[in-house]
């Protein structure tokens, strides 16, 4: 594991014919420095460099170059970079224990799948609402909501738990059972 109170030192004194860089891995600038440190260019970006890794914070030093793709709490970093589902709830659920499930939660939308909605004709139930349409646009047989389905399917195509081509099968397998 590197030092990056090491890495400085050798940034302040040998940095102009590039031993940080070799210390900190980048071989190509080492060698770089290396050829040109008769220029004493090198030794002006390494003095910079120097005051660069003297304030850098440690762990910030450790994310660069000893590979931690870590924050503090030593968990991974997992992005997503989908938009919220238009069926997901604007409001954040309601305590532990308020409010009945089936009278509805307050600030709650009364959509199918959310407490408190109406279920006569919902699909799965018996008997049929006057008023009731089929499966909303977006959604297949059944009522399942494709568009879910496949923001799940991009997810796990994301977080690299499925390859270009099983996310290519999986999506040609739920439009085809629209």
């Amino acid at each position: 594991m590197k030092d990056k109170n090491v890495a400085a030192i050798l940034a302040f004194f040998f940095g102009g014919v590039g031993a940080h860089k070799f210390y900190l891995g980048q071989i190509g600038s080492g060698i770089l420095y290396l050829v040109f440190c008769w220029t004493f260019i090198p030794s002006i970006i390494a003095f910079i460099e120097f005051i660069i890794l003297a304030v850098m914070d440690r762990d910030e030093f450790n994310r660069r170059y000893n590979g931690a793709n870590t924050l503090g709490s030593g968990s991974p970093v997992v992005v997503n970079m989908l938009p919220p589902s238009p069926y997901y709830p604007q409001q954040p659920p309601p305590p532990y224990g308020y409010g009945h499930p089936q009278q509805g939660y307050p600030g709650y939308p009364q959509q199918p799948g959310y407490p408190g909605y109406p279920q006569q004709g919902h699909p799965g139930q018996h008997g049929h609402h006057p008023g009731a349409q089929g499966p909303a646009q977006g959604q297949g047989q059944g009522g399942v909501d494709v568009v879910a389905k496949l923001e799940k399917l991009n997810e796990l195509r994301i977080a690299g738990l499925l390859t270009e081509d099983e996310f290519a099968q999986q999506k040609a397998r739920i439009l085809e059972s629209l």
